[in-house]
């Protein structure tokens, strides 16, 4: 049979379709969060706009962040609530609905290039593998900045690719369009700017260079208009962001790690089958290559390194691998239905690694404790003890305006004056951070256990018994 047979037009838009529900899926399954950011950048103040109450983190205080994202988002929260939807799961999964659907669009931008740089073929097997990428998964459908920049750095690679193949300024215009919202949602990525304006440069697409700077220049007025309204000052969030981060060397306060540290990580989360692929692919030296090593080189130069500052290497590195891939196939397999096998064996086991393996850290017990106690009538006001990161939600899961006091493990003794206090209600303790006998000493019982997680109740005044029922899920 031959593999190399047309392609129906749709196939792009079902795999599109196809991950988002993936993602919706794999990220309802493992609740949680895959970073305090996942909550604090975003949720947290969209929750502020649409509900009139959030706890501010201190980029907020600062005025490190831009209030775009969060802007479009508490718009989508406040539709919600108009229209009666207020249970934190179902306000959450919205969020990750319309998340989800940004990936999508990503995914289509990510075909094209693909399809465009070797062959319709190679943009199947690429976006086929991108959705069903364990790795990819887990940050795919979360409102990170780190992953939802990435469907508009595809969108602006595409048409940076076709800038460079015809010099013209509507292809420049939206190459630098896209890459101008892409820095919106997350700074960091203006590194990509880099190997674009020295691909295009070097081609001479001179008409190209223009329409991007236009494209540029327009999202950077609308931002310092936008921080103008919001901060006072037009680009106030930029100046603070790459002042903390760049001349004082704010970021290396949270960890730092050897320069090293990024190349088990970064291996540890690529689907292994296509590393000797992207190996080969690398012998392009184009763009998506210049613009992968660009990134990769930067990240690692700087102290401060994270997990979740890789994702937007993630669709590259298929992207780079894909043609080789393909090639190799259409020459070893002899049927689509071989094909589909292999496929269907990599899915599976991809989507078990964002499933039923994914690594610890989600603080889902935690977060599912709060849901139940903000869903409490009786509920006046809340300790939180114990928490790893800060607050694991702020108030969005609470989702009640009342009395939030939260503290880490290391600093849970400043709690026991708190506990006299008649208006917190109910107290979360994780792992045992404070101790049982002080609680029932102070008038608390057992409400509910999710693991490590426990949420207590002020008893009645009547009895001391100690209210244990069973575990139940959100």
């Amino acid at each position: 049979m031959n593999l190399s047979s047309p392609l129906k037009p749709a196939w792009e838009r079902r795999i599109a379709v196809a991950g988002a529900v993936l993602a919706v899926a794999v990220v309802a399954l493992k609740r949680g969060r895959q970073h305090p950011d996942e909550i604090f950048q975003f949720l947290e103040p969209a929750h502020g706009l649409a509900f009139g109450y959030w706890l501010k983190t201190w980029e907020w205080l600062e005025g490190l962040r831009n209030w775009a994202v969060p802007g479009v988002l508490g718009g989508v929260l406040s539709l919600c609530g108009r229209l009666g939807l207020d249970h934190p799961w179902a306000l959450a999964s919205v969020v990750w609905a319309c998340c989800a659907a940004v990936q999508a669009w990503g995914t289509v931008a990510l075909f094209r290039l693909v399809e465009e740089r070797d062959g319709r073929e190679a943009a199947l097997l690429a976006t086929a593998v991108h959705v069903t990428w364990g790795g990819w998964l887990l940050y795919a459908a979360r409102p990170l900045a780190d992953s939802l920049s990435v469907a508009p750095l595809l969108g602006s690679l595409l048409w940076a690719w076709r800038a460079r193949a015809r010099d013209g300024l509507r292809e420049g215009f939206w190459c630098g369009l896209l890459l101008g919202v892409a820095f919106v949602v997350r700074y960091p990525s203006a590194v990509f700017g880099v190997p674009i304006a020295v691909s295009l440069l070097v081609a001479r697409r001179w008409r190209s260079v223009a329409g991007a700077a236009v494209g540029v220049g327009v999202v950077l007025l609308g931002l310092g208009l936008l921080d103008w309204l919001t901060w006072g000052a037009p680009w106030h969030s930029v100046w603070k962001y790459f002042h903390f981060n760049l001349f004082t060397g704010g970021a290396e306060k949270f960890g730092t790690r050897p320069w090293w540290w990024y190349l088990p990580t970064l291996a540890g989360m690529v689907p292994l089958l296509l590393v000797w692929h992207f190996g080969r692919g690398l012998a392009r030296r184009d763009l998506l290559v210049g613009s992968f090593f660009f990134y990769f080189a930067v990240v690692t130069a700087l102290a401060h390194k994270e997990v979740r500052f890789l994702a937007p290497l993630l669709p590259l590195f298929v992207a780079l691998a894909a043609g080789p891939a393909w090639r190799t196939l259409s020459q070893r397999v002899w049927s689509r239905r071989a094909l589909g096998g292999l496929v269907g064996v990599y899915a599976l086991s991809s989507l078990a690694a964002a499933t039923v393996q994914m690594p610890g850290g989600l603080a889902t017990e935690q977060i599912d404790a709060l849901v139940f106690a903000g869903r409490d009538p009786s509920l006046t006001g809340l300790i939180v003890a114990g928490q790893v990161d800060r607050n694991v939600s702020g108030q969005f899961h609470l989702h009640r305006d009342v009395p939030l006091l939260v503290r880490p493990a290391h600093e849970v003794t400043d709690l026991y004056g708190s506990l006299s206090e008649p208006r917190f209600s109910h107290v979360l303790v994780n792992k045992g951070a404070l101790g049982e006998h002080e609680l029932e000493a102070a008038g608390f019982c057992v409400l509910q256990r999710w693991g490590t997680a426990v949420l207590w109740k002020r008893c009645p005044s009547s009895t001391s018994q100690e209210l244990l029922t069973s575990p139940s899920g959100p």
